[in-house]
């Protein structure tokens, strides 16, 4: 299948940097159109349906800023917008992302900057139109199962046997496209299935330990393999970046609880409702002071409270790109129960301490 060719929309009001744009981009094989002001560019990106757009942020005739507020609320699909600026003040790039814009491009233009910032957007663009897709085939399964479902009532008038099968097969069939799903949001990053893997097993014991039932406990270690869906939305250089984050890109890290939230939303099955519990509040804290909501206590749904244990355990006994060396067993097992009461729900912490070596347990039994 051969690819749709990639194109780029270029809003720049200065000439001979508009021109020295496209250059660069139609040397890496782009297709690309260009606008000197904002109403033009606005047109040519609803007529166009760009893939990225590079914009100026100082137009004739309104700034960068509107303009990418208005192609976001236009465009159905994720499209990444680029702001391209000599602004460097803090404020400035505050009131970029408020806008919605994905990056900063600082002028004078370096060429190899502007096509490895292109590239890594593009790649990011991809993911999540992948995921889109999934969605639509997901939701036409769910459609076209229905309606076998309903034709099968009526012709079979109770035949429970076939209907029993029919309805493992459904479950089959779901929680294999929820694993797909998953390995969507590890495509990137090896470290992040294997952690998906392990957090699945970890979050089942620690149900069974808080004392829900075998079925619940297995529906919430199938949800758990979407905790960090919304990860595809990171772009590469945040996410695999080997030091410490600045606070812009700690910003743009805590956005995956959102992005994952929005992927997971309106759900018409159990399975996701929880996921989506899991995928938008897996980092609060039981003294509010997590994110993105700040829920506090009981606010915060019981699926996400079991994951951010599992979570943390498995972060702190995992070698990360930031962190070389992992802690022990028993240092992560210390780190959680002094966090009871503040990071974590004090019951969530005593289940994962009585079942601490069931815990240990599964963490090896889920390495690949």
């Amino acid at each position: 299948m051969v690819e749709d060719p990639t194109l780029i929309l270029v809003v720049e009001d200065n000439p001979a940097n508009r021109e020295l744009l496209v250059e660069y981009l139609e040397a890496e094989r782009f297709d690309v159109v260009e606008a000197g002001d904002a109403r033009s560019g606005f047109e040519l990106f609803k007529v166009r349906r760009p893939d990225l757009v590079l914009l100026d942020v100082m137009l004739p005739d309104d700034s960068g800023f509107n303009l990418c507020r208005r192609m976001k609320s236009v465009s159905r699909k994720f499209v990444p917008v680029v702001l391209v600026t000599a602004l460097h003040e803090t404020a400035d790039k505050v009131e970029g992302l408020g806008a919605g814009a994905d990056d900063f491009l600082s002028k004078p233009i370096i060429r190899e900057e502007l096509v490895a910032r292109t590239r890594s957007h593009l790649r990011v663009k991809r993911m999540v139109d992948k995921v889109e897709m999934y969605q639509a085939e997901l939701a036409r399964f769910n459609q076209r199962l229905q309606e076998e479902v309903d034709l099968r009532t009526r012709q079979l008038q109770g035949a429970l046997a076939d209907l029993k099968r029919a309805k493992e097969l459904t479950e089959q069939t779901q929680q294999e496209i929820i694993e797909r799903l998953g390995i969507a949001s590890e495509y990137r990053d090896q470290e992040t299935g294997n952690h998906v893997r392990r957090m699945s097993h970890l979050v089942h014991e620690l149900a069974l330990a808080f004392g829900l039932s075998s079925a619940t406990a297995e529906l919430f270690r199938q949800a758990a393999a979407l905790h960090d869906i919304g990860k595809i939305g990171v772009r590469d250089h945040v996410l695999l970046k080997p030091e410490q984050l600045d606070e812009g890109e700690a910003e743009l890290i805590r956005e995956h609880t959102i992005i994952g939230a929005s992927i997971l939303a309106n759900p018409r099955t159990e399975l996701l409702h929880v996921a989506c519990q899991m995928a938008r509040s897996h980092h609060e804290r039981w003294d509010g002071l997590g994110y993105p909501d700040g829920l506090k206590g009981d606010e915060i749904p019981l699926p996400a409270r079991l994951c951010t244990v599992a979570d943390v355990f498995d972060a702190l006994t995992t070698r990360r790109v930031y962190r070389r060396e992992p802690m022990s067993y028993q240092e992560a097992r210390n780190e959680i129960l002094q966090g009871s009461g503040t990071r974590f729900d004090p019951a969530v912490v005593s289940a994962f301490d009585q079942c601490f070596v069931r815990v240990m347990q599964a963490r090896e039994a889920a390495e690949p």
